[in-house]
């Protein structure tokens, strides 16, 4: 089954994997990332509230990125995006420093919690290697 409501259930057509790696890990380049990423939703047939949460919980995790994981440097970042069946998911990786989360504050700190919160399925991944967001939407869940 895919995402689109109006194609027949044996229909295999699912939007093309969408991968941008080794992307500069700056905030000039999160707009453009969050734009193409839109358009690619936008092909899946999820619904248009459920593209508006993938869209705002991958540019969180891609915020997080810049923001955290390369203090000291700049690093890059990896978005990649599948679908397959009813389900999209959205991996966003970075080759930096996991930081613990600091208390909620009127700043920040949330931002882990709203990618749960949008996600239906969100694992975050920390290693020497780096972080690995993985969020996942099936299509047929109604958003809360």
């Amino acid at each position: 089954m895919t995402c689109s409501a109006d194609l027949p259930a044996d229909d295999p057509v699912l939007a093309p994997d969408l991968r941008h790696d080794d992307v500069p890990a700056g905030p000039a380049q999160l707009g453009r990332l969050r734009d193409t990423l839109a358009g690619w939703a936008a092909g899946t047939g999820l619904p248009a509230v459920r593209v508006q949460d993938l869209l705002l919980a991958a540019y969180e995790a891609m915020a997080n990125v810049v923001v955290h994981a390369y203090p000291d440097r700049i690093g890059t970042l990896a978005l990649h995006a599948a679908q397959a069946g009813d389900s999209v998911t959205v991996t966003i990786r970075d080759h930096g420093q996991w930081q613990p989360v600091p208390r909620s504050s009127l700043l920040g700190g949330r931002g882990l919690a709203l990618i749960h919160t949008l996600a239906d399925h969100a694992l975050v991944e920390t290693s020497v290697a780096g972080t690995t967001v993985t969020m996942t939407w099936t299509c047929d869940r109604q958003p809360l």
